[in-house]
């Protein structure tokens, strides 16, 4: 995966150094592709563990490739509070989670606002929590694209913040913003606080539509 990114992407990682090498931590990234989970996966120097909803399995090879970089399936049905105790409860034994806090790929790169759950996350996981920004993978592969595109993809690890910076006030959204700054990307247009709210964080991919299952 690696070397296929390397060739087909030129993929650059900056500020790897930022992730801890042990103890829990929380990487938040945002989220244009498929490529973004594999992408962090490859370049974080540790297990990173996701979760995703189940309907992404549905094609065989693609259900293989997940369990591969690290992804837990998760019944859509399942409440969402059941996930959130899950990715807490890993970071509490110390591991590193990768979340996506969009809730789901942005079509045009852009940055949308960050679905409840991080700041759960952060106080009861007790971890640290690293802002991670993925600069091209939008254009790579892009939301209803089938193959990957030759281009360029930069993935970069912002400096370390504490749980008691991102439960600040204004933390959440300041965490967002530095984001899109390590992504290049803008921010999107706010949606409104009932739709902020409607789902959790912690899907690795929220939308269930496979790539292979796409037309």
């Amino acid at each position: 995966m690696l070397l296929f990114c390397k060739v087909w992407f030129r993929v650059r990682f900056e500020g790897q150094d930022n992730v801890p090498a042990k103890g829990p931590v929380l990487l938040v990234a945002n989220h244009a592709s498929y490529l973004d989970p594999p992408l962090v996966g490859i370049s974080a120097g540790r297990y990173v563990k996701f979760l995703a909803q189940a309907g992404l399995a549905k094609f065989a090879p693609l259900r293989w490739w997940l369990a591969a970089v690290g992804v837990t399936l998760i019944d859509r049905s399942a409440p969402s509070k059941d996930a959130m105790r899950l990715v807490s409860d890993r970071l509490r034994a110390g591991d590193a989670v990768g979340v996506f806090p969009e809730g789901t790929r942005s079509r045009d790169g852009a940055v949308a606002d960050f679905r409840s759950g991080i700041e759960f996350l952060a106080r009861r996981g007790k971890a640290t929590v690293v802002p991670v920004g993925i600069d091209g993978a939008s254009r790579a592969l892009p939301k209803g694209a089938l193959l990957p595109r030759p281009r360029r993809i930069v993935v970069r690890y912002g400096a370390p913040w504490t749980a008691e910076q991102v439960l600040a006030d204004g933390g959440l959204q300041a965490l967002r913003r530095c984001v899109a700054e390590l992504a290049r990307a803008p921010l999107a247009e706010s949606r409104s606080s009932d739709d902020k709210h409607s789902a959790s964080v912690t899907h690795a991919v929220a939308d269930d539509e496979s790539p292979a299952g796409r037309t």
